[in-house]
């Protein structure tokens, strides 16, 4: 089961639906209500339009439910002899549409007409067909909402480089233009000499960043002889932050382990400290867009982990340097504090290291120069340990041989609760193929 809250989830989702047919009886127009009522409970609301029964009445109706820049929209067929306008308005559709037929009507086979036309047009559309009061429903509707906003938004999601691919990850290079025409993603080079200029000017806004440091020190234990270098995360965290609003970039792709410690004398990992930005390290864009998936599928963030070790009962461990405060149960459980392993490599930096909760979780890796692949598995956290490194142990489900045969590179997510259905959905529309382990 899913154990995020889902309004908070379907916070700011934008709905629209379209009936087609008529409301010839009270019954028909109840039920029509009842459909669109299962929404409320996701928190989220619908706009709706009046029943469409021609081509043009449709074409309109469509267009101007388009206006609000939809992440799913929803088609109600109330009769048969539908199969048409449903696909024309699909085919219209800049969201992913839903078809959700009316018990009865011969609503049922237009529907399956419908979809078997826009299949082969790769339009991103689902049937749902039972009860709306029905668990089974809810559930599956809660799947197809989530991959929808999932998909709405990764398509219009803005990633800022900096540097390059770190040379140890030889299985994730990228092309950008294959990545934006295929997933619609807009990587935003940003050069050291920029953030630079970004940090000089935060560090001048000397009570931005003091309030954020006296935030920090009254939210957290830091030790006194870490104090120069959290002022340094501070004012890099607060650069990135300004960049990320002024370029409107949702996440940021980092070589923080080679060109950041070369070019600034440390790493962006203080940037952990609160939700402003998505951060993925050594370069992997892909990584980004795996993060940057968990968002808006769930409004949460995630955690992202180099692999380490996978012992032969199946206890895979990841390490990495930190990961998002908001990860942890409460702020007694995140450490603030210099890297040891950033000491040893000749630099100083602050991370951020949150205990993660245990229970199950779900992890994936993007792969593929094409971003056309996906590994997806699932087991459960066991163990969070928060020094030297950030190490999180997960006892995977399956079989360990069978998860080593689909390990093509480094960093995986790894995101609380079951979300195989929504990402093996969102794969769907995509044309990305899974390998579930």
């Amino acid at each position: 089961h899913f154990s995020f809250s889902e309004k908070v989830t379907m916070k700011n989702l934008i709905i629209t639906a379209l009936p087609v047919g008529e409301f010839e009886t009270e019954k028909i127009r109840d039920e029509y209500a009842a459909i669109l009522k299962t929404f409320d409970g996701l928190g989220c609301s619908i706009s709706t339009v009046a029943p469409v029964s021609t081509m043009d009445s449709a074409r309109r109706s469509v267009l101007e439910l388009s206006q609000q820049d939809p992440d799913l929209f929803i088609i109600v067929p109330l009769r048969g002899l539908s199969a048409e306008l449903m696909e024309a308005a699909a085919l219209l559709s800049p969201a992913p549409c839903l078809v959700l037929p009316v018990k009865g009507r011969f609503a049922l086979p237009s529907s399956t007409l419908a979809i078997g036309s826009l299949l082969g047009s790769k339009v991103p559309v689902e049937l749902l067909y039972a009860p709306p009061d029905h668990p089974e429903f809810l559930q599956r509707l809660g799947v197809v909402v989530r991959a929808a906003r999932a998909y709405s938004q990764i398509r219009k999601s803005r990633i800022g480089v900096i540097g390059g691919l770190f040379s140890n990850l030889v299985s994730c290079h990228y092309d950008p233009q294959t990545l934006s025409s295929r997933l619609g993603v807009t990587l935003i080079p940003i050069s050291f000499d920029e953030l630079r200029n970004s940090i000089q000017a935060a560090a001048m806004r000397i009570e931005e960043a003091r309030q954020c440091q006296m935030e920090l020190s009254r939210s957290y234990k830091i030790d006194p002889a870490d104090r120069n270098s959290l002022v340094s995360g501070v004012n890099l965290h607060l650069a990135l932050k300004r960049i990320a609003l002024e370029q409107k970039v949702d996440g940021f792709a980092t070589e923080c382990w080679s060109a950041f410690p070369r070019q600034l004398g440390l790493n962006p990992c203080l940037g952990f400290i609160e939700d402003a930005y998505t951060l993925a390290c050594e370069g992997d864009v892909l990584l980004s867009i795996g993060l940057l998936t968990i968002r808006y599928m769930t409004g949460r963030s995630a955690y992202a982990g180099d692999l380490y070790d996978l012992d032969m009962d199946g206890i895979l461990t990841l390490v990495h340097c930190g990961a998002p405060s908001s990860l942890a149960g409460n702020r007694k459980d995140v450490v603030l504090g210099k890297s040891q392993r950033a000491l040893e490599s000749g630099f100083e930096t602050m991370t951020c290291r949150p205990r993660l909760e245990q229970g199950p979780v779900t992890l994936f890796r993007f792969y593929g120069s094409d971003c056309n692949k996906l590994h997806l598995a699932s087991g459960e956290l066991i163990n969070c340990e928060q020094s030297p490194d950030l190490t999180v142990r997960v006892r995977i489900d399956g079989n360990r041989w069978d998860f080593l045969d689909q390990c093509f590179g480094n960093h995986y997510v790894v995101v609380a609760g079951c979300l195989r259905n929504e990402l093996k959905l969102l794969c769907k529309w995509l044309e990305i193929s899974v390998f579930e382990t």
